[in-house]
């Protein structure tokens, strides 16, 4: 990744800014995120494999034993994306059995909406659960056509603003967060006046509206992951861990630390003291390819060991 000047100033503005609040670490000292996994990495290795039909090509262990393995690989936490059928008392048991906690979930955004909200909320909380995210795919309109580069008109991201600021409030009284997960086309969408869509919406939700950075598709985007961090401090108790580089002969890589041949690879050596200053809590690998083994989740983690994260 390059380094231009203003990404330069702007990640060593976010480390002066933490290290000279009062009462706030030096960036030294910051408390180091903790290692969950986003589940969705081994949905098929958890839920099996079947064809259009329906027919079982592959089982899957199920997620008791997946949790068991995950642990295992010593990943402290899971961040959920669906439930495996299981009510909430179940998910604690296996989560506690395990000595796991629930770092998060990702959900359609009517999950959080005015007449679900208060349902989806109780039913984290009774699994220990309390930050609620849509991915970037949630965030698209049903009803039109979609491009990714042109997407759809300004009012849709005018009324995305308000359905989360709202839902980021009616969350709150229940005792929860609600944010929003990126894609590589939240960058690259410009709307009218030639902002990204994805500017446009965190500069105008409150700051109770989380950011759960996908630091892989923030860079295969082309854009800087830890400027992200100094643009809108402070709303981040997640973030996605994942390495989407496209090499040189257009293999697409999905293990933390290996971008492929000529890919641009998230400069993580450069990420971890900004993400720490910012009270970044959680790092959660996604893995987006392999999806029936263990193999890329164990690798990945390995890499955050070698650079001292777990």
């Amino acid at each position: 990744m390059q380094m231009n000047r203003r990404t330069f100033l702007g990640a060593a503005a976010a480390t002066a800014t933490a290290s000279a609040m009062p009462g706030c670490c030096s960036l030294c000292c910051c408390p180091k995120a903790q290692v969950a996994v986003q589940l969705y990495s081994i949905r098929t290795y958890i839920g099996g494999k079947k064809d259009k039909s329906g027919k079982v090509l592959a089982e899957g262990v199920g997620p008791d034993r997946a949790f068991e393995e995950v642990a295992k690989i010593g990943y402290k936490g899971v961040e959920f994306a669906g439930y495996y059928g299981r009510d909430a008392k179940t998910l604690d048991k296996m989560l506690k059995d395990n000595g796991l906690v629930a770092c998060g979930t990702h959900v359609g955004k009517d999950a959080f909406g005015p007449d679900k909200v208060k349902e989806t909320c109780e039913f984290n909380l009774a699994f220990g659960n309390d930050l609620i995210i849509c991915p970037g795919g949630g965030n698209r309109p049903s009803n039109v056509a979609w491009n990714s580069t042109t997407g759809v008109k300004d009012d849709w991201w005018k009324y995305l603003t308000e359905y989360y600021a709202k839902a980021a409030e009616d969350a709150a009284k229940f005792g929860c967060k609600v944010g929003l997960h990126n894609h590589q086309w939240e960058f690259q969408m410009k709307l009218s006046n030639g902002m990204s869509v994805w500017d446009y919406f965190f500069s105008n939700t409150p700051s109770n509206v989380c950011m759960e950075q996908d630091v892989g598709w923030t860079t295969c985007a082309g854009f800087d992951p830890c400027e992200q961090y100094v643009k809108y401090p402070h709303r981040s108790p997640t973030l996605h861990a994942k390495e989407n580089g496209m090499g040189s002969k257009g293999e697409f890589h999905a293990i933390l630390g290996q971008p492929g041949e000529g890919a641009r690879g998230v400069d993580w050596d450069r990420l971890f003291p900004v993400t720490d200053a910012d009270g970044v809590k959680w790092y959660i690998v996604e893995c987006e390819r392999h999806d029936d083994t263990l193999m890329p989740i164990t690798e990945s983690f390995k890499f955050l060991r070698s650079k001292g994260r777990c």
